[in-house]
């Protein structure tokens, strides 16, 4: 049973990993079109946001599997020190 719930929360983990970037550029995307592009162009500047983003996710996710693995680069994340509150 335990490693059924430990592989459920590290496919959690690779999934959050990979889609970082990609829901990143979606918002970059959108604000793009909001902002500076007509109606017209939406549709093919989100699909170019997202195909960005998922190739940025499957490129992080590679980095980080060869080169720390996915608990030691979490455990780096978390133990930052403006996280944990013992310095600015």
């Amino acid at each position: 049973m335990m490693k059924i719930v430990a592989w459920v929360i590290q496919a959690l983990l690779w999934g959050v990993l990979c889609l970082a970037p990609l829901l990143l550029l979606l918002a970059l995307g959108a604000a793009l079109c909001l902002g500076l592009l007509a109606q017209a162009y939406w549709g093919w500047v989100m699909a170019g946001a997202g195909a960005m983003g998922l190739l940025l996710g499957a490129w992080l996710a590679e980095r980080v599997r060869h080169g720390h693995g996915l608990v030691s680069f979490y455990g780096k994340l978390m133990s930052n020190r403006e996280l944990d509150g013992r310095g600015a």
